[in-house]
């Protein structure tokens, strides 16, 4: 590259500088690019694991039916005992 003055005194630096300059924006957006594709793959990832989760998570049969106060048969008898007139009072 020749000046008004002569010749470059650096011919590498403005060949690199020439080189930044014309190939570095094309870096910079392909860098840019590259980094939202994997963005993107990473959360599509997880939301298909968690999405296979929720699938697994629903297909598990359900646990016996053996939690506190859900037998029928047994709060029934309760509730009969509770009401039930054991009292007798004598005139």
């Amino acid at each position: 590259m020749h000046s008004a003055a002569g010749p470059s005194p650096h011919p590498v630096a403005d060949w690199l500088l020439d080189m930044a300059l014309i190939v570095g924006p094309y870096l910079a957006v392909c860098l840019l690019a590259y980094l939202l594709r994997e963005i993107y793959r990473g959360i599509r990832d997880l939301l298909h694991r968690a999405g296979q989760q929720v699938d697994d998570a629903l297909t598990i049969p359900a646990a016996a039916d053996n939690q506190p106060g859900t037998d029928t048969e047994l709060l029934n008898t309760i509730t009969a005992a509770w009401n039930a007139d054991t009292r007798k009072e004598t005139p």
